[in-house]
């Protein structure tokens, strides 16, 4: 079991003797808005299909996938969630060393401990915004089989030219490149274009349908690499790994794409909306820093109390929140909060900017 996760609403419910509705889980990187306008009615209504074994490799699925993509198909896989790919490629590639562009998702490093794949760290750095600093990264994967990137990043939130990761893939041929796209469809502007398609004969591309358009529970990803690589991978893709409500809200996701297109754009501007408001009620707070972000949710540092401290405190509040403490490369004074509701929003970063100037406050009286 992997221990590198965050909110357990579970838990969360339990200690407070309450149910899990109850707690408005801050944790979950997923698109507040929902899914898109009738997907659930369209899972809902082929229910029935769990009674019967679904299509073996979801050749269907993927086809219309990658139609959607614009892909080849035989380019791209289909999965449980991109994290099974996470543990899948160091087996299917033969990964030897890895490095991992972090602070980052957890799994990345816990799929290559499994894996027995040996793996470095390269930091990003606060001061900088946790922008990577491409020129030092390129030279520290020189020496690497694999470089792990997520983009935009969990959990800092910051996103990378796509064109100029495309340039540093590039510049180093015999490297090979596993970007996570899983928030990309959050990023705003047009930086926000896909590797999958970019013909990159060391990159393997992963994307995720779970965060955008709200069905974590379905666990369904793709994998788009090239063609001597896809087959590699696809050898050890289990069978039957992408259930038939997954695979059914694929094929209604691609039958429907301007409908799904169009709510992922509703989704952009409504987290420009609400990062906006939450940086605006936080920015004041003394000693808090919130970092820019293009995903659903927004790093926070601070001085005055740490991440259990703020996060045992907004729980009493029925809210939870990630606190990142955990993530090799941040500390104690980090936590991230995922966009909900305008109100809960709201009352989210009220709460945050009052406790910080309520402790930055008992700082000051302790020291007189």
């Amino acid at each position: 079991m992997i221990h590198g996760h965050g909110g357990n609403i579970f838990a969360a419910s339990s200690a407070l003797g309450c149910r899990p509705e109850e707690i408005t889980d801050m944790s979950a990187n997923i698109n507040p808005l929902g899914p898109m306008p009738g997907l659930l009615e369209h899972l809902g209504s082929r229910i029935k299909n769990v009674c019967r074994l679904p299509e073996v490799d979801a050749g269907h699925a993927v086809r219309q996938y990658a139609r959607w993509q614009g892909l080849p198909e035989e380019r791209v896989i289909a999965g449980a969630g991109t994290t099974e790919f996470l543990y899948l490629l160091p087996r299917a590639l033969g990964i030897g060393l890895a490095l991992v562009a972090g602070p980052t998702y957890a799994d990345y490093a816990d799929a290559l401990e499994i894996n027995n794949a040996e793996y470095e760290f390269f930091m990003r750095k606060s001061r900088q915004g946790f922008r990577p600093d491409l020129e030092r990264l390129a030279k520290a994967a020189k020496k690497a089989d694999v470089v792990f990137f997520c983009n935009p990043n969990n959990p800092t939130g910051e996103l990378t030219d796509p064109e100029e990761l495309a340039v540093l893939a590039c510049s180093l041929p015999d490297t090979l490149f596993i970007i996570d796209e899983s928030y990309l469809p959050f990023a705003n502007g047009n930086k926000n274009k896909s590797l999958a398609g970019a013909g990159l004969a060391n990159t393997v591309v992963l994307q995720s349908l779970s965060k955008i358009h709200c069905i974590p529970g379905l666990r369904i990803g793709f994998c788009a690499a090239p063609g001597r690589l896809a087959e590699k991978i696809r050898k050890h893709c289990p069978p039957w790994s992408v259930n038939a409500q997954a695979q059914a809200a694929v094929t209604y996701i691609a039958e429907n794409r301007e409908k799904a297109e169009a709510h992922a754009g509703n989704t952009r501007q409504y987290l420009r909306e609400q990062h906006a408001a939450m940086y605006a009620q936080i920015e004041n707070a003394p000693g808090l820093a919130a970092y820019p972000s293009d995903a659903t949710f927004i790093l926070i540092q601070n001085k005055h109390f740490t991440a259990g401290q703020i996060a045992e405190h907004l729980l009493a509040h029925r809210l939870l929140i990630r606190d990142c403490s955990n993530f090799r490369g941040l500390n104690k004074h980090f936590f991230r909060i995922s966009v909900k509701d305008p109100e809960t929003n709201r009352r989210a970063a009220r709460l945050i900017a009052d406790y910080a100037k309520q402790r930055a406050g008992a700082g000051k009286a302790e020291n007189i």
